[in-house]
């Protein structure tokens, strides 16, 4: 071969070595496992994957004598993790991180990211045995207390360990409690023995549990829990506090209105005065911050302080030597962001169901306090999904349950696509579960609780109200059609068709909520007659609840025009407020009504009042239930009535069936209920399924007349860019012209290219053509000239409207 072939050649194979690979790489779903991979290997795929995607720094510790060790950092985060790697598939592999920990995989992605870092630079690995001897904890098995011996006087070791250890290295469960005598001989044999810190913490919380044990057995007597509180505690109450001692770190879940706070303060209190801890933090939703202060000097006779302030402020707050602190959820989740770590002896966390979602930043910062011991306290630990319980079980105790891929392949049913579409082996869940959760309801605790009476009230509503309707479920019926036809939505008909399913459920109530002009509906006429007929026979109280702030609005001016007292709590109002607001509404007998939204549905103590009226449902039955429970609780004296007002033939009647499959799934886990319950479809299918089982007529609604209030004040509608099916505690969902997300004559204006194809539609009808009017013809109050206002997203658009009308008017 010439010269100049030979050259040619070697650039030819140069060029085609150094070529870009533009062959995409296909990610792999971390929602549904390939048909070929095996569980485990997917999961360590995934690790693999992320490793490469995020980009960590990674440098070996050349300054410690354990081999193998590297340090992994996150720019991203500014954590650092600590690593020991010592070859594939090593038992002896370590991360300081939690995913390591409570995985079982033997691997996590900063291992993976070391991995890759070895093998781009050729590194050699050192897997010869350390000379020194370790006892570790092994996590690949559940965590485990192992032991390691070096080449360093192996044999004096091995003698030592045979009396400690089994043949196979792991610690026998009765040399616990004599550890410390190993650990001594261990260190007179050799300064180079070492045990490390996660091994000895373990060791040392076994050890405090057996402790916690043997002092529940000795001084939780009757007595001694007798006169612990400043109250009297039921037989229950003093059950859960033993339970939460012994445990340590605790979920309480019984049944809203049994007295929860009382059981963590008694918990607290007794471990007070044992020793046992120094300080206990609260945290808390931002509306019961007062309410925690007075149960704790009412029960305790102790002081208390509300952390709160600016930065600084709360920074010192945190080491005042003050017994108990309360903070809320939003403080302490900045305070944690600020200060990286924080730690208290002992945590009591109230409404712990806003720590469902394992991703929020709430979540996130709860699981970074470090805590001796712990109790959480929810009445609905899950709500929606099952992993919602798994969240919170994971801030108890992370090891409980089977790591989150087993979790999910053991008791979750998945589609083809991947999609949740129902659950399985509930009980047995149950049964973990009770290590750590103790749950009660009211039918369990034989306290001779007044009955309660549930009941529907069927209403009709008017034909404003019904058209109103019928706009928005054609709309809907429409993006369900389109849903059906391509099994696709896009992210704006996904966030339209949810605005248009809270409007239907907010003209279920009144067209006021929508619009602040019109007033019609038939819901508080109806509640009025109640409340009249409650009055004139008897001196009852009653809690109206509804989801809209505008709804109680309506509901106190009619109050109002009858001379009625009553007490109004809605987000929007303070903290401190609330206190006077139950005073008022508990203590005075002319206050008989107790108006709210959903922002007065968790922590109000109101069992004064024995009914209640639900001017709507919410889609979560948690909340429901969370309404109910302000009045059918312990400290109530007389029979309970619910009334649940519905229209008729509505979105609200088809959300019954909603709000029973959801109860379902509840009571499989909590309550021992239904062990499986089946969604028939893929989540985002049974979504779909639902909106037309919701939106379905059986005919068109019956209508009843009822009088518009042309008087009320027009305020400015909100933008809401996001809207769930079921609104927060102190949010309202509201809509706002130039959304584009409505279909009202008024909101015609803003939909830009929309504008002809609706007008025609609008004019067709005399009531709208007059909103129409009203909306775009605007008069200055000053000189008095009429004029038309359309408001118009860019130029650019009426540039296309003008050209639009030109074709129009110069077509032939």
């Amino acid at each position: 071969m010439s010269s100049n072939n030979k050259s040619a050649s070697e650039n030819k194979a140069r060029k085609k070595k150094n070529k870009p690979n533009n062959k995409k790489v296909q990610n792999l779903s971390n929602v549904l496992k390939p048909d070929n991979m095996e569980l485990t290997e997917w999961q360590k795929a995934l690790r693999r994957q992320v490793a490469v995607q995020e980009h960590f720094i990674v440098s070996q510790n050349t300054q410690t004598d354990e081999p193998g060790c590297y340090s992994v950092a996150n720019p991203k985060t500014d954590n650092e993790y600590k690593v020991i790697y010592r070859g594939a598939n090593c038992k002896w592999n370590y991360c300081s991180c939690m995913d390591f920990k409570v995985s079982r995989l033997g691997t996590c992605k900063h291992i993976e990211a070391v991995c890759s870092w070895i093998k781009k630079r050729r590194k050699t690995l050192d897997k010869t045995l350390p000379s020194y001897t370790a006892v570790y904890l092994l996590y690949q098995e559940g965590r485990k207390i192992c032991i390691r011996i070096g080449t360093e006087k192996s044999e004096e070791f091995t003698r030592l360990a045979s009396e400690y250890f089994t043949n196979d290295g792991y610690l026998k469960p009765e040399s616990i409690y004599s550890f410390s005598t190993f650990l001594s001989t261990a260190r007179k044999i050799s300064n180079t023995f070492r045990c490390y810190p996660d091994a000895l913490q373990y060791i040392l919380d076994l050890r405090d549990d057996r402790k916690r044990a043997e002092l529940v057995s000795e001084k939780c007597t009757d007595k001694n829990l007798d006169s612990l509180l400043n109250a009297r505690l039921y037989p229950y109450q003093k059950e859960g506090i033993r339970f939460a001692i012994k445990t340590g770190k605790t979920i309480i879940a019984d049944e809203m209105g049994l007295g929860k706070t009382i059981q963590a303060i008694g918990c607290a209190e007794f471990m007070r005065k044992e020793n046992l801890i120094s300080s206990v933090l609260i945290v808390c939703p931002t509306s019961l911050k007062y309410q925690w202060k007075k149960e704790i000097e009412r029960f305790t006779g102790c002081q208390s302080v509300v952390i709160e302030g600016n930065h600084l402020r709360r920074k010192k707050m945190y080491d005042d030597s003050t017994f108990y602190k309360i903070v809320s959820y939003n403080s302490i989740c900045n305070d944690v962001k600020i200060l990286r770590h924080m730690s208290t002896d002992f945590m009591i966390m109230d409404e712990a169901q806003r720590l469902k979602n394992w991703n929020t930043q709430v979540a996130q910062a709860m699981r970074r306090i470090h805590a001796d011991y712990m109790v959480v306290l929810s009445g609905t630990p899950l709500e929606n999904k099952l992993q919602e319980l798994y969240s919170i079980v994971q801030i108890v105790n992370p090891f409980l349950l089977s790591p989150l891929h087993e979790f999910i392949a053991d008791t979750t049913v998945l589609s083809p696509s991947g999609q949740i579409i129902g659950y399985k082996n509930l009980n047995e869940i149950g049964e973990r579960l009770k290590g750590v959760m103790i749950r009660r309801r009211k039918s369990d605790v034989k306290l001779q609780l007044p009955s309660r009476m549930d009941s529907i009230r069927f209403v009709p509503m008017t034909k404003e109200q019904a058209g109103m309707h019928d706009e928005f479920h054609s709309v809907v019926s429409q993006i369900v059609t389109k849903w059906n036809k391509t099994h696709f939505l896009s992210e704006k008909d996904r966030k339209r068709l949810l605005l248009l399913l809270s409007q239907m459920r907010m003209v279920c109530d009144s067209t006021f909520i929508l619009d602040q002009r019109s007033r019609h509906d038939t819901k508080i006429d109806e509640l009025m007659h109640m409340v009249e007929d409650m009055i004139e026979n008897g001196d009852d109280k009653m809690v109206v609840f509804s989801q809209w702030e505008r709804m109680t609005r309506l509901v106190c001016q009619e109050l109002e025009k009858r001379g009625i007292m009553y007490a109004n709590l809605n987000g929007s109002v303070p903290s401190e407020k609330r206190k006077q607001l139950m005073d008022d509404f508990t203590s005075n007998p002319d206050c008989r009504i107790f108006v709210s939204t959903d922002a007065g549905s968790t922590g109000l103590n109101l069992q004064v009042a024995s009914v209640l009226v639900n001017l709507d449902l919410p889609w979560n039955p948690a909340v429901l239930e969370q309404r109910i429970a302000r009045i059918y609780r312990i400290g109530q004296t007389k029979s309970v009535q619910v009334f649940n007002m519905v229209a008729e033939r509505t979105i609200e009647e088809r959300m019954l069936s909603t709000l029973n499959f959801k109860s379902n799934m509840s009571e499989g886990i909590l309550d021992n209920g239904t062990d499986a319950v089946f969604m028939e479809e893929s989540k985002f299918n049974r979504l779909m399924e639902t909106v037309e089982e919701v939106t379905a007529s059986d005919g068109k609604p019956e209508f009843a007349e009822t009088h518009t209030d042309d008087t009320t004040e027009h305020a400015t509608e909100e933008l809401i860019e996001d809207i769930p099916l079921e609104a927060d505690n102190n949010y309202e969902v509201e809509t706002k012209q130039g959304t584009g997300e409505s279909t009202f004559p008024h909101e015609l204006v803003s939909q830009g290219m929309s504008f002809l194809q609706g007008l025609a539609e609008t004019l067709a009808s005399p009531e709208k053509t007059q909103v129409l009017i009203d909306t775009l013809v605007k008069e200055d109050k000053v000189t008095g000239k009429t004029s038309i206002e359309i408001p118009v997203p860019d130029k650019e658009t009426v540039k296309n409207l003008f050209s639009m009308f030109s074709k129009l008017i110069c077509q032939k």
